[in-house]
């Protein structure tokens, strides 16, 4: 139990900054404890702020259990609902510290149920507003939401897992092509011992670097508005097409008139018509409005009133169409059809002018949209854009060239693919032999000079002319043998690295292999290990609280016996002749001794605190005394320096010197 408290009290110290110790937690009364667990909750947000000592009981019970339910904290079996509850409320120290350590010992599964019980958590509504239809809907709409966020939420917890693996396989890779590099770095290095001008070869290589970055950066922003540009265009030929009836441009002079009559006609019907109605009807919905707000809240009477008069007028409308369509033949109405035609036209106006306000605006928004591409294209390349056969010639040398840059990528992919394999190999057999690394070193310095000659042969041709064909035989020679020499060094090698290969390769694969084998038994540990913990971490709380109970049980047990002895010695020492005194008698002779005691203590203090005066009074007289007489012994140390002293019975002389 008192890991138990230090457990708690350490993880609520760094969770929600407090400065508590075991003193200070024990001395926490019900409702401070109480509104520890409020806050604690509240800070892995299950729910709002709450004070204990304000808020209404009843109101702080059901928050607070709608909190633990949000977390699904699950009470002891062998504790009943009920009695939680009121344990809970009335701030049982045992009940709190309980939920207390499994909400701290569970904070990542608290955090994770809280956040989910957030967005899916269904709202309390009465029955008699679900039977409404729009209330039905939105409660619908609602469930589907909720299905939506827990698809989503499987697979970020899926895409989570996937990711962890792919960054472990980022970070391999990465290690490898760093190893890779280091290779690089230190072959560019061996090759660049001997040049003078280092620093500045690095700067122009920088500055080319960096320019052809710009470069690219440019010929990306290019392809990039070109082809938003064509979108643009393509989507203005379109909406033109569809404004136009099909034509961007008309073919005749009667087109033309046609088509501006037909705009003409759909802006006296815009101006006439639809938009006085428009305005009329926002006009009612405003004067609605202002009504609605400057009436009172309507209550729930008013609102039951209020549907009350709509079925009433509703039912009468009703009976007033039935009343007329029965009065009313079929033959009377002979203008039905018409009136039925002309609200169909007007309804199909009303919906081609909504459409052709749609297409206006969006046809709006696409113009400036390619005015500012364009804008932008002229701010890029300047007045000179490309058109017609020049930018098809264009267009067909950036693809010649991205093909071109793709086939390049894919090589060099492959080389580093083959050069990667090949520096793993020589890191294998450096480990295996180190003269292998020394004999490669020498090698390149043979090759680097070996390079020096015959740059230096090439910068003197007219020293070669004028060696002799024996001369030149010899070099030959020289140069065949160490050839030979070289393949005879080379070729133990490779044939000791074709085997090391060979072996590599399978230990690579069964690497995979094991590695893929182990993932998946360890997802499958981890997945069953959780319940098994969940189920030890209870079986360890019930046990803890068995413990504590059968301590109180044994503490109650000890006191019984104790007093079961005494009522025992007591019944035996009445059934005696020679009666021993009992329990009860020799406590009060005690309590009566004690009472003399105090009694002639308090007698004594009395007489003292009479006495008080004269024993001061003495007290004082003797200090003066010894004042006194300390005065006369220092007058005598000083006569004997200083000069004599007759002293007589009655009084005393001093004679100076």
């Amino acid at each position: 139990m008192t890991e138990q408290m230090k457990f708690i009290l350490k993880e609520i110290n760094s969770t929600l900054g407090r400065n508590y110790d075991l003193i200070k937690f024990d001395s926490l009364d019900e409702k401070q404890l109480l509104q520890l667990l409020v806050d604690l909750l509240v800070h892995f947000k299950a729910g709002d702020k709450l004070d204990v000592r304000e808020d209404d009981t009843e109101m702080i019970s059901v928050r607070l259990l709608e909190m633990l339910g949000s977390v699904k904290y699950r009470p002891p079996a062998t504790v009943e609902p009920s009695q939680f509850r009121a344990q809970l409320i009335a701030g049982d120290p045992r009940t709190i510290h309980h939920v207390m350590h499994w909400i701290l010992t569970n904070k990542e599964q608290v955090k994770k149920t809280a956040y989910l019980a957030k967005y899916l958590k269904v709202p309390d509504i009465p029955h008699d507003v679900i039977q409404n239809n729009t209330i039905q809907d939105l409660l619908d709409l609602y469930q589907n939401l909720m299905d939506e966020f827990k698809e989503v939420h499987k697979r970020t917890r899926l895409l989570e897992k996937e990711n962890a693996t792919e960054i472990i396989n980022d970070i391999k890779e990465m290690a490898i092509e760093r190893d890779i590099v280091i290779k690089r770095l230190e072959n560019v290095q061996v090759h660049l011992i001997d040049v003078n001008n280092k620093e500045e070869l690095l700067i122009y290589s920088k500055a080319l670097r960096l320019q052809q970055e710009r470069a690219k950066e440019l010929e990306n922003q290019y392809e990039m508005q070109q082809s938003q540009l064509k979108l643009s265009s393509d989507q203005l030929k379109r909406y033109l097409n569809v404004i136009h009836g099909q034509s961007a441009t008309p073919k005749s002079v009667n087109d033309v008139i046609k088509r501006l009559q037909e705009e003409i006609q759909l802006n006296n019907y815009l101006v006439k018509e639809k938009l006085p109605q428009e305005s009329a009807q926002l006009q009612k919905e405003l004067n609605i409005m202002q009504t609605v707000a400057m009436e009172q809240h309507p209550t729930r009477s008013d609102i039951v009133a209020v549907q009350d008069k709509l079925a009433a007028v509703n039912s009468e409308v009703e009976q007033m169409v039935q009343r007329r369509l029965a009065a009313a033949g079929p033959q009377d109405d002979k203008l039905a059809p018409f009136r039925q035609q002309a609200t169909v036209i007007r309804r199909n106006k009303e919906a081609s002018a909504d459409r052709v306000n749609e297409l206006t605006a969006t046809l709006k928004e696409h113009e400036a949209v390619l005015a500012d591409l364009q804008s932008q294209v002229k701010q890029l390349l300047g007045d000179m854009v490309l058109r017609g056969e020049e930018l098809k010639k264009y267009v067909s040398s950036l693809r010649s060239k991205s093909s071109l840059y793709k086939r390049q990528r894919a090589n060099l992919s492959t080389f580093k693919v083959e050069a990667g394999i090949l520096s793993r190999t020589l890191h294998i057999l450096n480990t295996a032999d180190p003269t292998i690394e020394m004999a490669l070193v020498n090698h390149k310095k043979m090759k680097i000079d070996e390079e020096d000659l015959i740059e230096k042969n090439r910068n003197k041709p007219s020293e070669i002319a004028k060696k002799s064909l024996h001369d030149l035989s010899q070099i030959v020679a020289q140069t065949a043998q160490k050839l030979s020499e070289m393949r005879q060094e080379i070729q133990p090698l490779a044939e000791k690295i074709k085997p090391i290969k060979d072996e590599y390769q399978k230990v690579q694969q069964q690497y995979e292999q094991k590695k893929r084998i182990y993932e998946a038994t360890s997802i499958n540990i981890t997945s069953q290990m959780e319940p098994l913990k969940n189920q030890v971490k209870e079986l360890t709380d019930k046990l803890n609280n068995k413990e504590l109970e059968w301590k109180n049980l044994r503490q109650k047990i000890t006191k019984a016996e104790s007093l079961q002895e005494d009522v025992m010695f007591e019944m035996k020492n009445a059934m005696q002749s020679p009666r021993k005194p009992s329990k009860m008698e020799t406590l009060k002779k005690r309590v009566k001794d004690l009472e003399e005691i105090v009694k002639n203590l308090e007698e004594e203090q009395r007489e003292i605190s009479s006495r008080q005066g004269e024993v001061e009074e003495q007290s004082r007289l003797w200090e003066g005394t010894l004042r006194l007489l300390r005065c006369k012994l220092q007058a005598r140390t000083e006569t004997a320096t200083q000069g004599k002293m007759h002293i007589t019975q009655h009084s005393q002389m001093l004679t100076l010197n």
